[in-house]
């Protein structure tokens, strides 16, 4: 068969044209050699510094909220106008009713 190719045959070419780059992929990340050990670094040293004692004054003391006054939710009432004005439309279909066919009946 010549011509063009079914939605069959393209979709099998799709398919074994994903299935090969699966393929490639995986033998790409098997024959990766296996990542090499961290090199063994000793730890940095470490120096002791005696504790400096540290005064904290506080310049205003603690304060806790007991109560808060909200003023109540308020209302506005707005008037708005509005004018409809409709357009007459015509009565006129705008599409004519398809036509009967013409059918003939002989009698004797």
């Amino acid at each position: 068969m010549t011509g063009r190719p079914t939605w069959g045959s393209t979709a099998v070419t799709g398919l074994a044209g994903f299935a090969t780059g699966l393929l490639v992929a995986a033998l790409l990340v098997a024959g990766r050699p296996t990542p090499k050990p961290a090199d063994v670094v000793a730890p940095p040293p470490t120096s002791t510094v005696p504790a400096v004692p540290v005064t904290v004054t506080a310049s205003v003391p603690p304060s806790t909220v007991t109560s808060v006054e909200t003023s109540p939710p308020s209302t506005t009432t707005s008037v708005v106008e509005v004018t409809v004005t409709s357009t007459p439309t015509s009565a006129t279909p705008t599409s004519t009713p398809p036509a009967l066919p013409l059918t003939s009946v002989w009698r004797d």
